[in-house]
């Protein structure tokens, strides 16, 4: 029995020894920068904020947008995109934005929506195409109920995706597929439950109400517009042209090791945008302006009666409301948050996984400093 006992501990102790072996051999020394970073910007106390993030939450590189009173007050990113080549993070760099395309979707769905006369509270497949027998379950939802996370549908669990493919599906191809495993399934208004799926979903149906794909919608009536050149929901990955790498830390040593993107829907009408932070402080830009700006129609369409934006996520901080959202996914970390009582709006990104809610803090950091600097 001794023996026994023995032979197992041995065993445990040897792929403990091993996996910490792999773990340090995989990842990447803790990352010191010099005192100061060499930026473009003329803000050194926000540089000296971004600065001391990257060494005091291990974040490669982080990257920041401030709109203030419709300008952008801030623009600036620090560190790297890839720490095996190097590359510095620019303002201009392409990012992954993950859950904070959801506000895109939103509005590009409000914009052609509204243009139709299709309001939040009708029912999609009434308001998109006739109802089918097959899939009236799905269709009889409200607009506002997907978009507000309400609709009772729900991701895959964890079981389900280790059996299911690991092939990347085309958005209409992952919708029909979806309808098929739901089957006669009734779907009520229920209370909130974070899905992809309710966006993906409104995705699919935009594709289908314009006869168009999801993609080519969102830049025609969105990005080109406000300016956002550089925007566009991807197709295809990985594309061969970006170099930016998503990090976490290490389990057991300070360290950080890659974190590989996996997209299970393309076109992902909720987390597959592709940007640039210069990109995001002009959307912030027009989100500000309101009525004013580019987005003036869509989100009048997207306000619900308690004054809050449909697909949009809401913060108190300080003494007025936030509206924006969260992006996080594989070793990618962001947020877009705006209020129009502030008059400010914020963008942050930074390749690394936010395990310690440096967000928030980054965020409370500069609406503090923002919100007390002289005009």
């Amino acid at each position: 029995m001794k023996k026994k006992l023995k032979l197992i501990s041995a065993f445990i102790v040897f792929w403990v020894a091993l996996f910490i072996g792999w773990e340090w051999w995989y990842s990447y020394p803790k990352i010191r920068f010099e005192t100061i970073v060499k930026t473009s910007s003329n803000d050194s106390q926000v540089d000296s904020i971004l600065q001391n993030a990257l060494s005091t939450y291990l974040i490669p590189g982080v990257s920041v947008a401030v709109v203030k009173q419709g300008n952008v007050k801030y623009l600036n990113a620090i560190g790297y995109q890839n720490l095996e080549f190097k590359d510095s993070l620019k303002v201009d760099s392409p990012i992954l934005l993950a859950s904070v395309s959801k506000i895109f979707t939103a509005l590009a769905l409000a914009e052609v929506f509204s243009n139709k006369n299709i309001a939040s509270q009708d029912k999609i497949g009434n308001a998109v195409m006739k109802p089918t027998a097959q899939y009236n379950s799905i269709d009889q939802i409200r607009v506002k109920d997907l978009l507000s996370h309400q609709s009772g549908i729900k991701d895959q669990s964890i079981s389900q995706r280790l059996f299911s493919s690991s092939k990347t599906t085309n958005l209409n191809t992952w919708a029909v597929d979806y309808f098929q495993d739901m089957g006669p399934k009734k779907f009520k208004n229920s209370k909130f439950h974070y899905a992809d799926a309710n966006f993906d979903l409104l995705g699919y149906y935009l594709s289908k109400s314009e006869n168009h794909p999801f993609d080519s919608i969102v830049r025609n009536e969105i990005f080109i517009p406000s300016g956002m050149v550089n925007t566009h929901f991807i197709t295809e990955w990985p594309e061969e042209s970006i170099t930016l790498t998503g990090y976490q830390p290490t389990f057991i040593w300070k360290r950080m090791e890659t974190r590989r993107i996996k997209f299970h829907v393309l076109p992902s009408p909720s987390s597959g945008m592709l940007s640039t932070t210069k990109d995001m402080s002009m959307a912030l830009v027009h989100l500000l302006r309101e009525d004013m700006g580019r987005y003036q129609h869509a989100l009048e369409w997207l306000k619900n009666s308690d004054g809050h934006l449909a697909g949009f996520q809401v913060l108190t901080i300080g003494n007025h409301e936030w509206q924006g959202h969260f992006g996080g996914q594989a070793g990618y970390s962001s947020l877009m948050f705006y209020s129009k009582t502030a008059d400010i709006g914020v963008f942050i990104f930074a390749n690394s996984t936010d395990e310690v809610d440096f967000r928030m803090k980054l965020l409370t950091q500069l609406i503090t400093y923002f919100s007390q600097k002289s005009k």
